[in-house]
């Protein structure tokens, strides 16, 4: 397998379905700018020593955290959809290049329980690998409160950053996560191309990996060096180095765009790699004619 020719042809392919960019734009932005009118509205670190926020400050906090839970929801249930017909259509560019893609819709409804168990998976595993960290981190801020000295979010943010255990204890957490991630977009890639459940789309997934590890760590290298090229946009106010609203908003926005971009491109490059690499009887088995899966037969 050469893996710059295979990504190169990924790559390709996801442009030709970048309709799916702008269902996940649609979904992502209002978590984003919801999320950075939040960060503008937080109480600034120059702020009086002890001061307590206002009545209509608690209550605006308090809408803009319920609307960022109902769109998380949101993106949950729906994010299955978009994702269905976004590697159905670039799996039909890589395997039938000269034919049209079907209807981007008939594969949101023929794959999106399986994609839609795959992310419930998914989310289940991060949150039993971040369970620790977070509880770490907890039991950090809680000791730098106790110490009864007024501090804001901000001062909290930089001693647990500066804590040596936390971020050893990060950085293993976020490698997991990261190789756990790709785990979840093959399976996802072996659902909508061999018609697999949850559970032995994952099973395939992991054999795969570790048959192409090679491959799979070079993708892992890309998809790694582009969260590094997007994390300032999600860290510029988290960290509290910008706090205007009329920045944050705009910086989201781009934010939001960049994530839905990224999320068609690497759908494009782990399906290129698995159609490359997987075995030759799963290639006969993906030849059987089934209800929005294209017969490569007819590929001529």
């Amino acid at each position: 397998m050469r893996i710059g020719q295979t990504l190169g042809r990924g790559f390709a392919a996801a442009h030709d379905a970048l309709r799916g960019a702008l269902y996940l734009f649609l979904l992502h932005a209002p978590i984003q700018v919801l999320s950075a009118v939040a960060q503008g509205i937080s109480p600034s670190p120059g702020g009086e020593p002890g001061q307590k926020p206002g009545a209509e400050q608690l209550a605006l906090t308090m809408g803009v955290s319920c609307g960022t839970f109902v769109f998380g929801l949101a993106v949950f249930f729906l994010f299955p959809l978009v994702l269905s017909g976004i590697l159905g259509q670039v799996r039909d560019r890589l395997e039938c290049p000269g034919q049209t893609p079907r209807a981007f819709g008939k594969y949101g409804r023929a794959f999106y329980s399986r994609l839609l168990g795959n992310q419930a998976l998914m989310t289940l595993l991060m949150f039993v690998l971040l369970l620790p960290v977070m509880a770490y981190a907890m039991w950090l801020a809680m000791q730098v409160e106790a110490l009864g000295a007024p501090v804001d979010s901000r001062e909290i943010n930089v001693r647990l950053l500066s804590e040596p255990a936390l971020l050893a204890c990060m950085l293993v957490i976020c490698l997991l996560a990261s190789a756990v991630g790709i785990v979840y977009w093959v399976a996802n890639c072996i659902v909508v191309s061999e018609r697999e459940r949850v559970f032995a789309s994952w099973r395939k997934s992991l054999r795969f990996c570790r048959d192409h590890c090679g491959a799979v760590l070079a993708l892992w290298l890309v998809n790694f060096v582009a969260g590094l090229v997007m994390s300032p946009f999600a860290l510029v106010g988290s960290l509290r180095l910008i706090t205007q609203l009329w920045v944050l908003v705009p910086l989201a926005v781009v934010y939001a765009a960049l994530i839905a971009y990224w999320g068609v491109v690497l759908a494009g490059l782990v399906m290129s790699l698995y159609l490359a690499g997987r075995p030759p009887t799963e290639r006969v088995e993906a030849e059987e004619p089934v209800v929005a899966a294209p017969n490569p037969k007819l590929c001529t």
